[in-house]
């Protein structure tokens, strides 16, 4: 326990100092004010945050008489707190300049409390490719990820939407570098705005798979290219890298070198991956993968 002079504060662990946290950064410290805000499951709430333990650290606060962020949170967390406060004020600091057009869409789209925020997205297209660098900006920030911070981690999921409907390819580097995080919500919306930039993302995205030395990208790449439509030269290029037994005993990269296949269209290319998946090197557990795709050309 974490010894007060006048209590003992019961034993908090990591969920209850985030909860501290996003108290101070979303909420001004109030935790009235954020309890109401759960209780009308506001779009910013955390998943993983209980109502019944936010009201819990409220009374253990009033019978303390301090503030528990104040006496619990280290200093890195403060100074998060700090960078996520002083962004609100930002934002909120653009509608004090009516003729600042940009930034009161990008503020309006970020503040939004709105599930799908429609409106604010059509304002953004609306304005075309004037929008795209700062659009650019917030896909490629850290901190917009972030549930701590202002958007509560959404903003980049509706940017994406944004740059997919303006359609300038200078977006494609940028969707692509924002892959492999943690959400996989986030994850299908950047490769579905991907997938709507058509052959200079595949493009873009060949280069990628087939870069080296091997890294995180390879696999991206692969994983993004799983969603486009079957398409040859993408199965050709699984089809080469698949030769590489390296590749093919990578657990996490084979799988998807597998399903690219399935476009595949010459009989000599069919031949070639069946001859692979017959292989005693041919991993086991990607055996079904390799029936399933033969089975898809059978099939058509």
């Amino acid at each position: 326990m974490i010894q007060s002079l006048n209590m003992e504060i019961p034993l908090l662990d990591e969920i209850d100092l985030e909860i501290l946290m996003h108290r101070n950064a979303h909420f001004g410290g109030n935790f009235t004010i954020m309890i109401e805000y759960y209780e009308n499951e506001g779009v910013g709430s955390m998943p993983d945050f209980d109502i019944d333990r936010i009201a819990e650290l409220q009374e253990i606060q009033e019978e303390l008489g301090e503030d528990l962020a104040a006496k619990l949170l280290p200093m890195p967390a403060f100074e998060e707190v700090a960078r996520s406060r002083e962004l609100y004020q930002k934002l909120e600091e653009v509608y004090d300049n009516p003729k600042a057009i940009i930034p009161i869409l990008l503020s309006d789209l970020i503040l939004t409390e709105d599930e799908e925020p429609v409106t604010e997205i059509k304002a953004i297209i609306d304005e075309g490719e004037k929008m795209v660098d700062p659009l650019l900006h917030i896909i490629d920030s850290t901190d917009f990820f972030n549930p701590l911070f202002p958007g509560y981690g959404r903003t980049p999921a509706f940017a994406a939407v944004c740059l997919d409907k303006i359609g300038n390819p200078k977006a494609i580097p940028h969707l692509f570098g924002a892959l492999g995080g943690e959400n996989l919500d986030l994850e299908e919306i950047f490769i579905s705005s991907l997938v709507s930039f058509g052959k200079p993302a595949k493009t873009f995205l060949l280069k990628r798979l087939l870069s080296k030395p091997f890294s995180k990208d390879n696999l991206n790449a692969a994983m993004a290219l799983a969603f486009f439509p079957l398409d040859e030269e993408i199965a050709k290029t699984a089809l080469e890298l698949l030769k590489d037994e390296s590749h093919l005993l990578n657990e996490s990269f084979a799988p998807y070198l597998i399903c690219l296949t399935e476009g595949l269209q010459s009989e000599a290319d069919r031949d070639l991956f069946k001859e692979i998946t017959k292989k005693t090197s041919f991993p086991k557990e990607l055996k079904l993968d390799g029936d399933t795709i033969i089975h898809s050309w059978q099939s058509a």
